[in-house]
């Protein structure tokens, strides 16, 4: 994108990655897309006023929805890779009978099986297979040491359990569907369909299922056999269908 002639800020939400992990934090969505907004805001100086295209994976992506909805004037677009319905599982998404061991779940991970479950699931080993081998990557050949180091050296952050578990405990936030017919932006939605964890076409929150609340302006775009995070596991096939959509609603900056 920067080679095209586009200014691109690379954000880590409050929590991930680099940036600070406040454990007193009660970490959501709507936290996530006041910040987002705060930084834009900012940021509007720098850019002459010019309007601004969000774009997020899973998480990322509900909270660029969610941003498009705060600031309409000065979001001229919305890309989504694979967007997630929530911050974590909905409770009411769970089949009746299964309710129960999930509440009960919730209860465990914030209480004592939470720092074990936390312990065993930043290994080395875990977080490889869950790339590898739970469909995360359709096309392992980006799951790399430089991948894996980006992914746990955070979790080696002062607070990184905390905001581990509160986010896998915390609460859902909105959903795609009650922010899409809010937006009046375009919206591009780039979507692996070998993706378990947001699935293009089932599930609760289906990505084929946007364009029933969305705008007119609402492109879905489906990459045969990618997982879970497209930008990164096909960034050419992306950037095939994302900078002629750019450069029709955003010139280059």
């Amino acid at each position: 994108l920067v080679d095209s002639g586009y200014r691109v800020y690379a954000i880590d939400l409050l929590g991930f990655g680099a940036s600070d992990k406040p454990v007193d934090e009660v970490y959501s969505i709507e936290l996530w897309t006041e910040l987002l907004c705060d930084f834009i805001q900012d940021k509007q100086e720098e850019t002459n006023g010019r309007g601004w295209v969000i774009a997020g994976n899973s998480i990322g992506g509900l909270c660029s929805l969610a941003v498009s909805e705060k600031l309409p004037n000065i979001i001229n677009g919305c890309a989504l890779f694979n967007a997630s319905g929530g911050m974590t599982f909905r409770i009411d998404d769970v089949p009746l009978f299964l309710r129960p061991v999930a509440f009960i779940l919730i209860k465990l991970l914030e209480g004592p099986l939470g720092p074990i479950y936390f312990k065993n699931f930043k290994t080395r080993e875990n977080v490889e297979t869950i790339l590898k081998q739970s469909g995360v990557y359709g096309d392992t050949t980006n799951v790399n040491d430089e991948l894996l180091e980006l992914i746990l050296s955070p979790s080696e952050d002062d607070g990184a359990q905390d905001v581990f578990l509160k986010v896998f405990t915390g609460p859902p936030g909105p959903t795609p569907e009650s922010l899409l017919p809010n937006i009046s932006c375009p919206i591009l939605a780039l979507w692996g369909d070998s993706d378990p964890w947001t699935p293009l076409d089932s599930g609760m929150h289906p990505g084929a299922g946007f364009s029933k609340y969305a705008n007119e302006d609402f492109q879905l775009v489906v990459l045969e056999g990618v997982g879970h995070c497209p930008h990164d596991e096909c960034p050419e096939k992306v950037h095939d269908n994302m900078l002629p959509w750019l450069q029709r609603i955003s010139p280059t900056i």
